[in-house]
């Protein structure tokens, strides 16, 4: 009868990717799976081999880096997959039938930017509606609907990705106040061109739209992905 990990030895290995700076629950669950096989495999061979030689053997495989290239990986599968799952969201607003709204939005948009004086009358307010959004947002609503509530004190990567991925979005919020500053300061177009104007529309409504995907989409997916993976954490 082959010899196989027990539960003394999973706790074990947990204790181990602990004592290795794997701080985040998914990643042990990861890496002691992992670790466990490999162990596993040396005991198909020599099954009097002691537990402590196998898993430094197992963990010598890891290289000197250990297991920071695994989390480093880890970290950016966790990135590929919700930028896909973003990037989808947003290319719906931009297919039939969501398509006609998005338009006709970016079209209303543009005609109170060709009307009004200066585009500063809509700038300014806005990026003021963004602050009093954000306020609301974290204060009001995240506490509530977004935040997660787990069981016990373990850290998930998954959802440390998911608050990463919120303050990014900050920078990309940036960019329409940043074509008029440039335009403003340095001439470099004329925001009195339509196509300048509609370019400004287009991006304001479509920020909107991965803002609106940052804070309420991709948090409830990974609230699904989450609860499909740790149940027995999910408050």
């Amino acid at each position: 009868m082959s010899r196989t990990i027990t539960t003394k030895e999973t706790n074990q290995l947990f204790d181990f990717c602990r004592k290795h700076y794997v701080q985040h629950y998914d990643l042990q669950v990861e890496l002691v799976d992992h670790l466990a096989s490999a162990i596993e495999e040396q005991w198909q061979e020599n099954p009097q081999l002691e537990f402590e030689t196998a898993l430094k053997y197992s963990f010598s495989k890891f290289g000197i880096y250990g297991f920071s290239k695994i989390k480093e990986q880890k970290q950016k599968e966790l990135a590929r997959k919700y930028n896909r799952l973003l990037w989808q969201y947003f290319m719906d607003f931009y297919r039939w039938p969501k398509m006609l709204m998005t338009l006709a939005i970016t079209l209303a948009l543009f005609t109170v930017l060709k009307l009004v004086d200066s585009i500063a009358w809509v700038l300014v307010p806005y990026f003021a509606f963004l602050v009093i959004s954000g306020t609301i947002y974290s204060f009001f609503i995240s506490p509530k609907k977004i935040k997660f509530h787990t069981l016990g004190n373990k850290k998930f990567m998954l959802i440390e990705h998911m608050k990463s991925l919120q303050l990014t979005v900050a920078v990309i919020s940036q960019l329409p106040i940043s074509m008029y500053n440039l335009s403003r300061d340095f001439g470099i177009f004329s925001l009195h061109q339509p196509w300048a104007l509609l370019l400004i529309s287009f991006c304001i409504i479509s920020f909107n739209i991965v803002l609106w995907g940052y804070f309420f989409y991709i948090p409830e997916k990974v609230k699904q992905h989450f609860i499909q993976q740790f149940p027995e954490f999910a408050l």
